[in-house]
């Protein structure tokens, strides 16, 4: 939970972009991008975060986007 809330800050303060997690399957990462989005909505309400899965080294990276505040 303290690294969410690390990221959840530098995204509150500087916006952009964080790589969060590598998963094993497509499936995974949507599970997880789908979980993350869902308790940072709760963590900073009012900060619009999106999720994107990239395929990169035989893993799924799940990256959190948001624009400044």
């Amino acid at each position: 939970m303290s690294r969410q809330i690390t990221v959840a800050g530098r995204l509150e303060r500087k916006g952009g972009r964080e790589m969060v997690a590598r998963c094993p399957t497509e499936h995974d990462a949507q599970e997880a991008a789908d979980w993350l989005v869902d308790r940072f909505s709760r963590l900073v309400p009012g900060l619009p975060v999106t999720a994107e899965i990239q395929a990169g080294g035989g893993q799924f990276l799940v990256t959190l986007a948001t624009g400044r505040r």
